[in-house]
């Protein structure tokens, strides 16, 4: 779905633009220094996307629309998912391993960093929604709403590195499509865009499917347009929805809300709350709870609303905050984020609130060390990567702030907001980083550990099913 304005001609393809960034003016940097070394990458939007090392980008490959996502594959389907045949869920699937180029392999035990494994795409994914390990080891999310609500550009901008600008020329979306992200242990879901046009509630087609094993339900609001209907279609899908699965956390992005003034966003997050509400209790299904968030692609309200809702599909995240807490509390540091260097999802933080001004600042941060290690960090020879285990930053701020970055895994960092006074003391922060990595280390090797043992759990049941002639199958 388009997020903004026309379709025009697949030739008009405009040069990307990087999107406007208004810093916080009451907090500029006095310096930065960064160090790390780098590799062939693309930049886009202020954001950082690998490529090949040494390969040049073709001609016909600048026009192509949709560059291609470090984050993941996405494979688009021609139909919506029917009730499978008893033969074809007992189908194996094929599965083949995915690596970031230029990013792999750069540490000790690198493979205790990322488990890699992604399920096929194309009409094998429909396999997917029987699947009980995919949905354990990686959950769902739906992302639904109406036509030209924004649903594409949201996943275009998010995970593909899109310019915002570049969305005013996407076509709207005719067939679900599904997006594996796998950055790492932490960063593990798919993300499947169901198309506003398609009613999956009618007959013909199995919406229990759809709904059973999902993790969370994204539902795409337009807010400069009449949402009456998309509340009516949203109470409709968040009930059926939690018949099927009571687990489903429905998470409502009020979007297109950089066109709106402060006191209209106000007004018209709690007009949607108050309506969606209503019409749950009038249903009788008040126990259902619905999280809201104003977004924006324009800004980094989209990236912060992904983070919150990331992070309730990750078992780990109260051993993460537990860390952080632990981290902070005895090295002197106000607040801390665990970050997806690809995406800019944060993924953990502390039990301090979060506030919209540090995030911007965190990720600002991110780009700088990116740009700068890309631009600077070569080897003689032009090899390297550009973010790797000596990548790190400080930059100092006008207001008594230390802003400092370190690597935490190939995909993770960890950035710091410290006073001066308590940076004086930066032998101590890194020594508590060094015992903060290591648990880190620890909590990824108990997670690859699980991952292949329900792995080996989900082969096994496979083969105890008979074959559709009822002969049993032969273990492997």
């Amino acid at each position: 779905d388009a997020g903004h304005g026309a379709s025009p001609a697949r030739s008009l393809q405009p040069r990307r633009q990087a999107a406007p960034r208004a810093p916080p003016s009451a907090v500029r940097g006095r310096g930065a220094a960064a160090a790390g070394s780098g590799g062939g990458a693309r930049r886009q939007r202020g954001t950082w996307a690998p490529r090949a090392r040494g390969e040049a980008r073709p001609e016909a490959a600048r026009r192509q629309r949709g560059p291609r996502s470090p984050a993941g594959s996405a494979a688009g389907m021609s139909q919506v998912p029917r009730k499978l045949p008893e033969e074809e869920e007992g189908d194996d699937e094929e599965e083949e391993e995915e690596e970031i180029v230029g990013l792999a392999g750069y540490a000790d035990g690198a493979e205790s960093f990322s488990d890699g494994d992604a399920e096929s795409g194309g009409d094998e994914a429909f396999l997917d929604f029987n699947d009980p390990f995919s949905t354990e080891v990686k959950p769902r999310i739906l992302l639904m709403g109406l036509r030209r609500s924004g649903k594409s550009s949201i996943q275009k901008v998010v995970f593909h590195k899109m310019s915002p600008n570049e969305t005013l020329f996407l076509e709207s979306t005719n067939k679900i499509c599904r997006e594996d992200v796998s950055n790492s242990s932490f960063v593990n879901f798919q993300i499947w865009d169901f198309p506003g046009q398609i009613d999956f509630f009618d007959p013909t087609f199995d919406y229990e499917m759809i709904f059973r094993g999902t993790g969370a339900l994204i539902f795409v609001i337009d807010s400069q347009d009449d949402y009456m209907e998309a509340l009516a279609r949203l109470h409709l899908t968040v009930t059926r929805a939690y018949k099927v699965n009571p687990d489903i956390n429905f998470e409502i992005f009020i979007h297109k809300v950089d066109g709106l003034s402060d006191d209209h966003k106000i007004e018209t997050q709690r007009d949607i709350h108050q309506r969606a509400n209503d019409d749950l209790a009038d249903a009788g299904l008040e126990k259902i709870h619905l999280s809201f968030y104003l977004t924006s692609i324009y800004d980094h309200s989209i990236f912060e609303a992904f983070s919150k809702v990331v992070q309730k599909l990750i078992p780990q995240l109260p051993t993460l905050e537990n860390l952080l807490n632990i981290f902070i509390s005895n090295s002197g540091i106000e607040k801390a984020f665990l970050f997806d260097v690809v995406s800019k999802i944060y993924i953990a933080t502390d039990s301090t609130p979060v506030d919209m001004q540090t995030y911007e600042l965190c990720c600002d941060m991110i780009d700088v060390v990116i740009d700068i290690s890309c631009i600077y960090g070569l080897k003689d020879d032009g090899t390297g990567t550009p973010y790797d285990k000596e990548s790190m930053a400080i930059i100092k701020l006008n207001n008594t702030t230390v802003l400092y970055l370190k690597e935490v895994t190939k995909f993770l960092a960890l950035v710091c907001f410290v006073r001066e006074e308590s940076f004086e003391r930066k032998g101590l922060i890194d020594y508590n980083f060094h015992c903060f990595r290591k648990a880190i280390q620890e909590v990824f090797e108990v997670r690859m550990k699980v991952v292949r043992s329900r792995k080996h759990q989900s082969h096994m049941q496979k083969n105890k099913r008979p074959t559709p002639n009822g002969t049993p199958r032969m273990p492997l």
